[in-house]
């Protein structure tokens, strides 16, 4: 994968010279085998908690994050991705850190930090 062949500017996914949409501003972008594990961050007035997406090499939706099981607050989303080769984990700003099953985007605990 090269710089030109997928980039983020301005909040705008772009691959291979084409914008992808997505319903807020991406935040990160990361490369897990050949699927791209993106993250967006919704405006600060709008409860959007499945904020993590999957996507094909070509742009392609492959699942939506579940949403995360834990605390008690509406608002939730997650807020950061870590991936190395062999496992995604999605932090949540409520302290709990998820593996993602990459498959389907589920989740399951990976550690509580609070």
């Amino acid at each position: 994968m090269t710089e030109t062949w997928l980039r983020v500017e301005n909040g705008t996914l772009w691959i291979a010279g084409q914008p992808i949409s997505l319903p807020h501003p991406v935040k990160e972008a990361l490369q897990h085998n050949n699927r791209l594990l993106i993250l967006v961050e919704p405006a600060p007035d709008v409860i959007f908690n499945r904020n993590v997406f999957a996507l094909s090499m070509h742009g392609e939706l492959l699942w939506q994050i579940e949403e995360s099981p834990h605390g008690t607050e509406v608002d939730k989303p997650y807020m950061n991705l870590f991936c190395d080769k062999n496992a995604v984990i999605a932090g949540n700003w409520n302290g709990v850190s998820y593996w993602v099953d990459l498959h389907n985007g589920t989740v399951s605990v990976a550690a509580f930090e609070k």
